[in-house]
């Protein structure tokens, strides 16, 4: 594969308008929520930006990884393939466990005062390890299906996975919390 920067822009400018513009559409699912957060459960405005900083950046890494492996040979063009799936478990595990840790950090910042609390320990670790689970599972599925696709065209995934995993994982993010909000406190 030959690159230049024509090539890039000509591939990512697509790509990174269609981006803008869903994040404007999910910048005004939360501006909706926002209130409701602010009256009710004000901590977790703290962590809508952990969940989608937190996701965003293991699909992001998930995709370099494929993208490295597919450029060098080392990760085939098969969803079978030995490498990529360590690569996506370990994504998962990090992804989990990163989760685990960032709530039970978020939580105590409430207790001390920082913000106030609305809600119990349990139910807020449960809410988000379990919007941080289904995520980091999408994103990861997003990543490998946006490389792989993106390679089997002939175009960088370098330009195409990060744009696509980022947003879809913002966006994703603040949705599976509402959902798992209201799953959790009716």
């Amino acid at each position: 594969m030959i690159y230049s920067w024509k090539k890039i822009v000509r591939y990512s400018l697509p790509i990174l308008t269609l981006t803008v513009i869903i994040e404007l559409f999910v910048g005004q699912i939360l501006q909706v929520g926002q209130d409701v957060l602010l009256q009710q459960l004000p901590i977790f405005l703290i962590s809508i930006p952990v969940i989608n900083g937190v996701g965003g950046n293991i699909g992001s890494i998930l995709g370099a990884h494929l993208a490295s492996g597919l450029h060098v040979g080392s990760i085939k063009l098969d969803y079978k393939d030995k490498s990529m799936n360590e690569k996506f478990l370990t994504s998962l595990v990090m992804g989990v466990s990163t989760y685990f840790f960032l709530s039970i950090g978020i939580y105590l910042m409430g207790v001390l005062g920082i913000v106030e609390m609305n809600i119990g320990f349990i139910s807020f670790v449960f809410i988000i390890i379990a919007t941080g689970t289904v995520l980091v599972g999408l994103v990861s599925v997003i990543s490998v299906l946006t490389a792989f696709i993106s390679f089997r065209k002939g175009i960088d995934p370098d330009d195409i996975v990060a744009p696509v995993v980022t947003t879809l994982g913002d966006s994703f993010g603040i949705i599976f919390l509402f959902v798992f909000i209201g799953v959790v406190i009716p």
